[in-house]
C-alpha cells in the first residue's frame, strides 16, 4: 500500500488549557524573532561592524542547545511548568537587558549584543523545549498528540511572520527602547497564561541524570536534523535579505495560511514524498524568481516561501514523531525546534556577516545579494537532493510509528 499524507484532526484537543499553550507560544517565539529586526537595525545604525551583527544573529543558534542537556534533569526535579514559566522570566530579562547596558561607560556595544544573543537563545530554548516536549504533551490525551503537537508547531510558525512585522511597524514609531519592552511584555504574558493552565501530577521518575539526551536531542533521527537545517538555513538568508521589507513579512504570513489549506485538501491522500518535495521545488522557484530579477508581483516570492517552509516544516515534524519511541515524542519535538531555529539562525547569521561580500569578489555577479541567493539555491538543490536520494528512505526504513 502506498505511504500517504496523515494529519489526524481531533476537535476536542481546542480546550482552554491548549489555548493558553497555543497562543502562549505565539507571543513567546512572537518576542523572540522580533529581536531579529530589533537588535540587527540598531546595531547597523550605530554603524557597528557588520561581521559582528552577523555573528549576534548566527551565535543565538549555539545558545539554543546550551542549556538542553538539562532539560531532562530539571523537569523531573521541579514541576515542569514552572521550569518553563522561569526560563520565560531568563528570557524577559535578556530581551530587556540592552536598554540597561547600552548606556553604561567602557561597555564593548556589539560584544555585549553578541552575548545577549547567546543568552537569549539559551533561555528561550531551554522554555520551549520544556513547552514542546512536555507542557503541550501533557494537556492532552495521547490519541492527540500529534495533533497538538502540530498545532502548536503551526502557532509558533506563524510567529516567524508576525514577530519581525511588529518589530517593523513599531521601530520607526516609538524607537528601539519602546520596541524592546513590547517584546519583554510579549513574554510576560506567555507567562501568565503558561501558569493559568492546569497540569496533571507526575511522579518523578527515579535515577535521573543531570545531563541527558532525554527531551533535548533524538540521536537517531540525524538524517532529518541536518536536512531541515539546511531548508532552514536558506529561510534564515532569504530573511535577512528582505529586513526591511514590511511586504514581504506580511505576505510571508499568507504563505503560511495556503500552507495549511494545502496540507488539508491538497495534499491529505497524496504521495508521501510529494510535500516536501513541493515545498522545495517553491523555495527553488521563489530563489530563481530572486535572482533573475524577474518578479513583476512584489508578493509573489513571500507568498511561495510561506508556503514552501510550511509544507516542509509541518511533514519534518511529523516524520520526527513517527521517527521516535513512544517515550520519545518530547525528544523529537525538541529535535525539530532546534533545527528549525538553529537553521534561521545560521541564516540569519550569513546573510547578516560579511560571507555574501566575499562570495560575490569570489564569484564576480555584480552583488552581495545574488551571491547569497546563489549559494541558497545551491543549498536548495543540496537539501533536495539529499533528501530524495537519502532522508526519505532512511525515514521509511527507521520510523517506529
Amino acid at each position: 500500500m502506498m505511504d500517504t499524507q496523515n494529519t489526524p484532526v481531533h476537535i476536542r484537543l481546542w480546550h482552554r488549557d491548549f489555548w493558553f499553550l497555543a497562543v502562549a507560544n505565539l507571543l513567546l517565539t512572537m518576542a523572540v524573532y522580533m529581536q531579529y529586526v530589533s537588535v540587527a537595525h540598531w546595531m547597523e545604525e550605530a554603524g557597528m561592524p557588520q561581521n559582528m551583527i552577523g555573528w549576534a544573529m548566527g551565535i543565538y543558534a549555539l545558545g539554543l542547545f546550551s542549556l538542553g542537556a538539562f532539560c531532562s534533569y530539571l523537569v523531573q526535579q521541579h514541576r515542569r511548568n514552572r521550569v518553563c514559566i522561569r526560563a520565560i522570566f531568563w528570557l524577559a530579562l535578556c530581551l530587556a537587558l540592552p536598554v540597561f547596558l547600552l548606556g553604561v561607560p567602557g561597555m564593548d556595544a556589539s560584544a555585549m549584543m553578541v552575548w545577549v544573543r547567546w543568552a537569549t537563545g539559551a533561555v528561550f530554548g531551554l522554555a520551549q523545549m520544556v513547552l514542546s516536549s512536555t507542557l503541550v504533551i501533557d494537556t492532552c490525551e495521547a490519541h492527540q498528540r500529534t495533533e497538538a503537537n502540530y498545532a502548536a508547531a503551526w502557532f509558533g510558525r506563524f510567529a516567524l511572520s508576525l514577530g519581525p512585522l511588529l518589530a517593523m511597524v513599531l521601530l520607526p514609531r516609538v524607537g528601539f527602547t519602546q520596541t524592546i519592552w513590547v517584546a519583554a511584555a510579549l513574554t510576560l504574558a506567555a507567562m501568565v497564561l503558561i501558569s493559568m493552565a492546569h497540569f496533571p501530577f507526575r511522579t518523578p521518575e527515579d535515577n535521573v541524570h543531570l545531563l541527558s539526551f532525554d527531551r533535548f536531542l533524538l540521536p537517531g533521527a540525524w538524517g532529518l536534523f541536518v536536512n531541515l537545517v539546511i531548508v532552514t538555513t536558506v529561510l534564515g538568508m532569504v530573511l535577512a535579505l528582505h529586513r526591511d521589507s514590511v511586504t514581504f513579512f506580511a505576505f510571508l504570513m499568507l504563505g503560511f495560511l495556503l500552507a495549511v489549506l494545502a496540507e488539508k485538501f491538497v495534499f491529505v491522500n497524496a504521495e508521501l514524498k510529494s510535500e516536501t518535495v513541493t515545498g522545495l521545488l517553491l523555495m527553488a522557484f521563489a530563489l530563481m524568481l530572486l535572482f533573475t530579477e524577474r518578479q513583476t508581483i512584489p508578493f509573489v516570492v513571500p507568498v511561495l516561501v510561506g508556503l514552501s517552509m510550511g509544507l516542509v516544516g509541518s511533514r519534518f515534524l511529523l516524520f520526527f514523531i513517527k521517527l521516535s519511541h513512544h517515550c520519545q515524542r518530547g525528544t523529537s519535538q525538541s529535535t525539530f525546534f532546534l533545527a528549525w531555529e538553529a537553521g534561521i539562525a545560521l541564516g540569519l547569521g550569513i546573510g547578516w556577516g560579511d560571507l555574501p561580500v566575499l562570495l560575490d569578489g569570489a564569484l564576480q555577479l555584480g552583488s552581495a545579494q545574488k551571491a547569497l541567493l546563489l549559494a541558497g539555491l545551491m543549498l536548495i538543490v543540496l537539501a533536495m537532493a539529499m533528501y530524495v536520494c537519502f532522508t526519505h528512505q532512511w525515514y521509511l526504513k527507521h520510523k517506529n510509528r
